[in-house]
């Protein structure tokens, strides 16, 4: 199979004009030689009429064409943080084909000083330069962003949300035709909210008429500068007040998954409350320590596209919590085959993966404290000690049961995140076993994986992990044993001195190792299935539900939601005549 790069190409930028970079490859400046930012409320906010169209609402989603260096979301948020009303959400959806890298960004911002402690926050989020939908979120602004990286076409067509207002901020028609097509226009309006408003610096002909195509009324108003004109557009119809509150919500589970959605939903103002019979940091989630690594594989797919997301969106969360060393971790292949394939991966991905001829270098990994992570994601919200038989669903709401059928308690939602104890909701999920051991000594510098991982820990030596088929791990001897010949192959300058600890759990898989992430019900989500990732794949994932409870901007792109759905077992055995498993 040939290698199809992961990565977007980065932008061009020349920067020979005191004003501000321009596109090298569009012939076209980013802003404004005049004042970019002057332009950009001019136009876009002013043009959408904003702060005005947001007053009394909940929830505001803005889609864009053009992110650019990001200065139209560094004025909306700042606009936003100054009119927002208390508990309300914005959503920003924008596309950008040629990502701009951090260092390009935080100087072109440099212009802009009144903006710099919103583009200091900005920048620490800033996404690496992967295909696909991005996700940084502000949630003590109430703000969100999620960059597309791709075609203008391709990005929209993965999007599913109902804008309220769009910035239209590509290059010049004449400039970049492909991000003012027809099929583009259309989408926009496929994509727009009833009384929809469109800001846009162009006056072009082309334009006026695709977006008249589009649906749109479209006028001209005074231009911004030396430009004597720009367009305005509104889409037909009334806008919408938005969705009342979502009520409470329990999440069943206290590990990494549900400690991510609890955030998430908190975040967003919802009343949530977690079960759990450990308490937090219970089952897979309270090991000694992990590895925060990236789910790889040769190939441009939707799940590739989004577990690459989630890791680097779990990253940069847990890089602002603590407990988190991004010390970069060693990857050994087994044998020559392997890699070849390793090579061949990095060769489609961006330098926080290289191949140097013996191993490969993942450079954005790093170590972190399971116990601690999941802690401070729960913060002081409430977690109910009480184990979870069956969930019973009406009209009103949910109920939770205990093992005695004693209620528990009632939400209007409920969103399983118990690990393997999810296959109480979704029978395609199964347990899975493992096993870790602390070793007196001196661990690698740095940590080091070859199917099995050893690094830092309390104690010494980390060493693990073992996968044993169904919810038992078998004797500490036999796992500890198992751990000292892999070390003397791996890693024979390690000396492993007496086990001081270890450390058993149970992790939830699924037939096609993918977590599972959506709806089940009408009032019920499950977000399970992640194996051995769960701290690389759960904190983006449950951005993806609890947007989806609360009528916000999903985070994943749509085909990614697709491959993650939890009812993807079911239609695959519906094409093959194949019965559901019953537990």
């Amino acid at each position: 199979m040939d290698a199809v790069s992961l990565v977007c190409d980065p932008a061009r930028l020349d920067w020979s004009e005191p004003s501000g970079p321009r596109a090298a490859d569009y012939g076209d400046v980013y802003f404004s030689m005049e004042d970019g930012l002057e332009e950009t409320r001019s136009v876009f906010l002013a043009g959408c009429g904003l702060p005005g169209a947001w007053q009394g609402r909940r929830h505001f989603t803005v889609g864009e064409l053009g992110f650019g260096t990001g200065l139209n979301a560094l004025a909306l948020w700042q606009l936003w943080r100054e009119t927002r009303a208390g508990g309300a959400w914005l959503d920003f959806v924008t596309v950008e084909k040629h990502p701009l890298s951090r260092e390009e960004a935080r100087r072109a911002f440099a212009a802009w000083p009144a903006l710099s402690e919103l583009a200091g926050r900005l920048l620490a989020q800033w996404p690496p330069r992967f295909k696909g939908s991005h996700r940084m979120v502000f949630p003590e602004d109430g703000f969100a962003i999620t960059v597309f990286h791709d075609d203008a076409d391709a990005a929209l067509g993965q999007m599913e949300i109902c804008a309220d207002a769009w910035f239209l901020d590509g290059f010049a028609p004449a400039r970049n035709e492909a991000m003012w097509s027809q099929t583009v226009l259309d989408r926009v309006g496929s994509l727009s909210a009833p009384g929809a408003r469109v800001g846009t610096f162009t006056v072009a002909g082309a334009v006026r008429r695709g977006l008249e195509a589009a649906g749109f009324q479209v006028a001209k108003r005074p231009g911004f500068g030396r430009k004597r004109e720009r367009l305005e557009a509104i889409f037909p119809g009334m806008p919408n007040a938005g969705r009342t509150p979502v009520g409470r919500i329990a999440i069943v589970g206290a590990g990494i998954a549900g400690a991510s959605l609890a955030r998430s939903l908190d975040a967003r103002g919802c009343d949530v409350v977690l079960v759990d019979k450990a308490g937090p940091a219970g089952g897979a989630s309270g090991a000694p320590a992990g590895l925060l690594t990236p789910r790889l594989e040769r190939a441009d797919r939707p799940h590739v596209r989004a577990t690459l997301a989630a890791f680097d969106f779990a990253r940069t969360l847990y890089e602002t919590l603590g407990g988190y060393r991004p010390e970069g971790v060693i990857r050994r292949p087994k044998d020559a085959a392997e890699a070849g394939r390793f090579a061949a991966i990095a060769a489609m991905m961006d330098d926080s993966v290289v191949w140097d001829g013996q191993v490969l270098q993942l450079t954005r990994a790093g170590r972190f404290e399971p116990a601690r992570l999941v802690q401070q994601l729960i913060g002081n919200l409430p977690v109910v000690e009480a184990g979870i038989e069956r969930v019973e669903e009406t009209e009103a709401g949910c109920v939770l049961l205990d093992y005695g059928g004693s209620i528990v308690l009632s939400a209007d939602w409920i969103v399983h995140a118990s690990g393997a104890g999810a296959a109480m909701a979704l029978p395609d999920i199964s347990p899975s076993a493992g096993q870790v051991a602390v070793f007196a000594g001196d661990p690698p510098v740095r940590p080091v994986t070859w199917g099995g991982y050893a690094c830092a820990a309390r104690g010494g030596v980390l060493v693990g992990a073992t996968h044993v088929k169904g919810d038992t791990a078998g004797p500490a001897e036999t796992a500890i044993a198992g751990f000292r010949q892999a070390m003397a192959g791996q890693c024979p300058d390690i000396e492993l001195g007496e086990a001081v600890a270890t450390w058993s759990g149970v992790r939830a898989s699924t037939p096609d190792r993918l977590p599972v992430c959506g709806a089940l019900s009408g009032r019920q989500f499950i977000l399970s299935g992640l194996g051995s990732r769960g701290f690389a794949h759960a904190p983006l994932l449950a951005e993806q539900i609890a947007a989806k409870i609360c009528g916000h901007a999903p985070a994943l792109e749509c085909a990614g939601a697709d491959a993650l759905a939890p009812g993807r077992f079911a239609e695959r055995r519906r094409r093959r005549g194949v019965q559901t498993p019953v537990r």
